[in-house]
């Protein structure tokens, strides 16, 4: 089963980098405004018993931002409307795979410096507040574009349900506060799995980052050369 799905996301995806990249040392570096897309997605799982480590520790950055689609992003940040996200494609053909879950798909624009920039990432369905998939990722660029990846996600079972792992508490979003009605929905979290993950890429290339039960993809393309099409 696993070597149907990893052959339907390389025929979808046209990988141009699945593993880490060779990457050529002329290449120069410029801070510059970047177009960055993301897609996260859930494997719909064949061996839901798989044993996971619970002792993780569950953290967002300093600096915290979200993108938002209400014109109240940060400043230099700028969400796309759908129709101008690159990796439409990539997303429908996942979603009606029926071997996987589109949990989250943005695109933005946004400078990326040598300092990294912390951007806030949720999707999924909401049980107490939280939704599946949670977390952050980092974007920075110094002689290379690097995509830090610290995102969870996690299972939630209806109160009562016997769960033998001690999970930690989920954090909020900095500046966030989760309502009392809202925690109190009566789900138990039955399981949390962790991606970090730090990649180094060369823009306007489509990245695959794998995990058994979590799959991100990302394109960081420079603005000026952007063609509207994916390479």
């Amino acid at each position: 089963m696993r070597l149907i799905q990893i052959s339907i996301l390389l025929c979808l995806l046209s990988v141009k980098s699945f593993a880490q990249t060779e990457l050529d040392p002329k290449e120069q570096n410029h801070e510059r405004l970047y177009q960055v897309e993301l897609i996260v997605f859930a494997r719909n799982e064949s061996n839901p018993q798989e044993n996971w480590p619970s002792d993780i520790k569950l953290i967002y950055p300093e600096n915290l931002l979200s993108v938002k689609a209400d014109g109240n992003s940060p400043e230099g940040f700028s969400l796309l409307p759908a129709n101008e996200r690159l990796l439409n494609p990539q997303a429908a053909t996942l979603a009606r795979s029926g071997s996987y879950t589109l949990l989250y798909h943005q695109a933005w624009r946004q400078m990326i410096y040598g300092r990294k920039a912390n951007i806030a990432i949720s999707g999924g369905k909401t049980f107490n507040g939280h939704q599946e998939l949670e977390g952050s990722i980092s974007l920075s660029v110094a002689q290379y574009l690097k995509v830090q990846t610290n995102l969870w996600l996690t299972q939630f079972a209806p109160a009562g349900t016997n769960i033998t792992d001690t999970w930690p508490e989920l954090p909020n979003i900095p500046n966030t506060d989760i309502s009392e009605a809202d925690k109190s929905q009566g789900y138990l979290i039955k399981r949390i799995v962790k991606l970090s993950e730090v990649r180094t890429m060369r823009s306007s290339e489509v990245h695959y980052i794998d995990h058994p039960l979590l799959g991100v993809i990302v394109k960081i393309i420079p603005v000026e050369s952007q063609t509207g099409k994916t390479n």
